[in-house]
């Protein structure tokens, strides 16, 4: 079990103690410190290192965004040391901003035992999964590796013939932002345009995975130089933000796929 050090950041007493009480009772959580208001809260995520932190949005000079703007700023060429966010809110109107700004979860007041261990596990497989601030960082290096690899392919392989409206059109796989299944086809995205194209999309990726098409779902692969985040989705999975604004789930299944590309830069 992936041990947690906790920093929970709320300007109510009462609601600081409620969380103290419940973590408490979960095994492997250790609550490191407990700030007041978005100051504190900075100046012991520098002096404790946290793994997780519990945070309010709603609080004196710095609300919870305002804080993760200045981590995101001062801890930007520290990765590995980047603290895991849960907001824990009255507001729920805030929930997709939260999510927005990389949160792993967002938790309603009063908070339930249940749920807040929901959020814990979560934590738990975020860590192992050595996400936080490393993500973005990793992903940049990942995708210039691939680059490298692919401008080393033969010319013959940066394209396919593909049948359109009577004729054959050439579709480059620098051009492909994602790919869609449909039945026997695959449909092939590219910036305003798509193609139907006659190959199952498992045969697709198999053909394919040297060009950069990773499969994320069990009906979409992705070309993995046209991620530009990954972030967490609203029912707790994760989700792939493409260069061209498309959103692409990522499959439960295809999980550790998506994550690979990120962990082989730092093995």
């Amino acid at each position: 079990m992936t041990p947690i050090t906790v920093l929970i950041s709320d300007d109510e007493p009462l609601a600081v103690s409620r969380l103290v009480e419940l973590l408490n009772r979960m095994e492997g959580v250790s609550v490191v410190g407990q700030a007041f208001d978005g100051k504190e809260t900075l100046e012991l995520v520098e002096k404790l290192g946290p793994k997780l932190i519990l945070l309010d949005i709603e609080m004196p000079g710095l609300d919870g965004f305002d804080v993760i703007e200045h981590l995101s700023s001062s801890l930007r060429d520290k990765a590995s040391t980047a603290p895991l966010v849960i907001f824990v809110t009255a507001y729920p109107q805030f929930a997709i901003r939260a999510f927005e700004t990389g949160a792993l979860d967002f938790i309603p007041k009063p908070v339930r035992y249940a749920r807040l261990v929901d959020a814990i596990d979560r934590a738990r497989i975020a860590c192992a999964d050595r996400e936080a601030g490393q993500r973005l960082a990793l992903l940049g290096k990942t995708l210039d590796q691939l680059r490298k690899e692919r401008s080393r392919a033969v010319d013959e392989n940066h394209y396919l013939w593909v049948p359109r409206q009577g004729e054959m059109v050439r579709v480059d796989y620098d051009d492909i932002n994602w790919v869609k299944a449909e039945g026997e086809y695959v449909h092939l995205y590219t910036d305003g345009k798509s193609y139907l194209y006659r190959r199952m999309i498992g045969d697709f990726v198999d053909r394919n995975g040297a060009m950069g098409f990773l499969r994320v779902h069990r009906s979409a692969a992705v070309n993995i130089t046209r991620i530009v985040a990954i972030k967490r989705s609203s029912n707790g999975g994760r989700m792939l933000r493409l260069i061209n604004g498309d959103e692409i789930p990522v499959g439960r299944k295809y999980a550790k796929n998506v994550m690979a590309i990120i962990s082989s830069e730092i093995e």
